[in-house]
Formats: structure tokens, sequence, C-alpha cells
């Protein structure tokens, strides 16, 4: 394991980081969106499991903002710039999906964040050897794969 990355290498190591910020910082607040409008016959499921998700994801914004920060360059840290790098979007102004809906947009978003995860993660590895920022990101991947199942699961006919 490399201990020592060159300056130069934290940087594009950064860049390859915030967009999995901004993206996690977009379904964070889908997520708060949902916990707080989501009706229906699993009110009570699915209120406490997007309450569940985003308790975790400003956990997991906060240790990759600090991961950037820790690489030497500035995190993104507003709304619009968040915005403007996600690959995930927010819900149409008034649009308010079912409960199943709401479900399929998650797992739909934790699938799309896991591909951007997975490929800074192999460009990180590979053509940077910063092994830390790697196992980070790993770490993540791994726990939203378990999301993922298990919100699939609830949606399965």
């Amino acid at each position: 394991m490399i201990s020592e990355i060159k300056n130069e290498v934290k940087v594009e190591v950064a860049e390859l980081l915030k967009p999995v910020l901004a993206d996690q910082f977009v379904l964070y607040t889908k997520a708060r969106n949902y916990h707080w409008n989501v009706t229906g016959n699993m009110f009570f499921a699915l209120h406490e499991k997007f309450e569940e998700l985003y308790d975790e994801l400003a956990n997991d914004i906060d240790e990759v903002a600090e991961r950037i920060r820790t690489l030497g360059v500035y995190s993104p840290g507003s709304l619009n710039e968040f915005l403007k790098i996600s690959g995930i979007k927010e819900e149409k102004e008034g649009n308010i999906p079912t409960q199943m809906q709401m479900v399929e947009n998650i797992v739909n978003d934790y699938e799309f964040l896991m591909i951007r995860i997975n490929q800074a993660a192999e460009k990180i590895q590979s053509e940077y050897k910063d092994e830390v920022t790697f196992g980070q990101l790993t770490a993540l991947c791994e726990k939203y794969q378990k999301h993922v199942w298990m919100l699939k699961s609830l949606i399965t006919k």
C-alpha cells in the first residue's frame, strides 16, 4: 500500500469523488422527501426505511467530503454544485410518486450510484494506486448493494 500520494494524483482522485458526493447528496434529499411524503399501506415500514437510508447517507456524505478534503481539495458544498455534477435527478416539483414508485426510484438511484462508485474505485486503484480511497468506496458499494437487494425484494412480484 502506498502511503504517500503525489499532489497531482490527490487532485485527480478528489475530482473522481466529487460526482459520487453529489449523487449521494441528491439521493439523500430524495430519501428525505420520500420519508416526509410517503403514503399508502406500507407507510410505516417505508417511512422508517427512508429515514434509515437518509441517516446513513448523511454519514456517508460526510466521509466522502472529508476524504476530498484530506486529499487537499475543497469539497463541493452547495445544492447548485451538487445538481450540476450529479447523475441522479430530483423529483419534478410537485410530483409525489406512489409508494412503490418511490422504492423503484431509490433502487434505480442506488444502482446508478454503485456504477459511479465502481468506475471511480477501479480508476483510483488501477491508475492512482490509492488503496485507502479504493477501500472506502468498496465499503460503500457493499452497503448499497444490500439496500438494493432488500428494496428489490419488497417490489418483486
